[in-house]
């Protein structure tokens, strides 16, 4: 069954003392899209981030945040660089020297540089951490699931319904249709009598001329093949997983066979049918829009 495209789920994975949490958010979108948030040291490995939801998800626009607390979150979790603090200091002195400025380098200079700090996970080891970020995203990702699992069994559930209410519409439109062409062909005949009562007719093209007039207005075909546009997607939205783009696709052929009825209609209680039906397929659309 089809899943929405909205949804959140959040996983944690505690190792050493470090609590590692990973937070999913999604909402509609045409296409997969992915946008991480993570601390810099765990930068290397967003592209597998990226690979482990393309893996689970197909369709629509996700927000990733990563963050790691651990026991010692009151201590800085970087150190400084000395290498690079030293070259820093010699570049600042260097500059002084060429430019004849009289100072020295003072600390705030040194923060502008955030080269000479480097994290302290980087060191110790971003391998081991990367293995706990996984476990708490694969926590997430089956949570994130399981949500847009949820709302898609309802959605599902309201697309049905609508979908039957355009099946009794179309069979109202048959019924109509069938007497409206009956009736329209015998008031034609009788008008055409009576205007040309004082004229030779040719009677087999008169009549030949009036069943082409009539078979004009007769919307069977688009009836049947609406019908049919209407089961399969039925049957998409219960059985398939990927649905977006397939329904999408019905739903511009529904609307397409609904326009020409609404071209063909010269009845009143036909035309009404018709607009409620169009308002119907712009629900569903709307709807479409949400699932995966």
């Amino acid at each position: 069954m089809a899943s929405s495209m909205t949804g959140m789920g959040i996983g944690e994975f505690q190792q050493d003392g470090t609590t590692i949490q990973a937070e999913l958010k999604s909402v509609n979108n045409r296409y997969l899209e992915v946008s991480c948030r993570m601390p810099s040291d765990l930068s290397q490995y967003e592209g597998e981030v990226r690979e482990m939801i393309r893996n689970s998800i197909h369709r629509g626009k996700l927000y990733v945040t990563i963050s790691i607390q651990g026991e010692t979150d009151d201590i800085m979790d970087i150190r400084v660089d000395t290498k690079k603090a030293k070259s820093v200091c010699r570049l600042l002195e260097e500059v002084c020297r060429v430019t004849g400025v009289q100072d020295q380098p003072r600390l705030e200079h040194f923060l502008k540089f955030s080269e000479i700090f480097e994290p302290l996970r980087e060191i110790e080891g971003g391998e081991k951490t990367w293995k706990g970020v996984k476990k708490a995203l694969s926590k997430a990702l089956d949570e994130l699931k399981e949500m847009r699992r949820r709302e898609g069994k309802v959605l599902v559930k309201d697309i049905i319904q609508r979908v039957r209410i355009l099946e009794k519409h179309i069979e109202d439109i048959e019924t109509i249709s069938t007497k409206n062409v009956e009736d329209t062909h015998q008031r034609m005949v009788a008008r055409v009598k009576k205007l040309a009562q004082d004229h030779k007719l040719d009677e087999d093209r008169l009549y030949s001329e009036i069943v082409l007039m009539a078979d004009k207005m007769d919307v069977t075909e688009e009836c049947v093949r609406l019908r049919s546009h209407d089961q399969l997607f039925m049957a998409t939205v219960r059985d398939e997983a990927i649905v977006g783009k397939k329904l999408n696709f019905l739903l511009q052929e529904m609307n397409r066979e609904v326009n020409t009825i609404s071209a063909k209609a010269t009845n009143a209680e036909i035309s009404h049918l018709v607009v409620e039906m169009k308002e119907e397929v712009e629900r569903l659309r709307e709807q479409v829009q949400n699932l995966e």
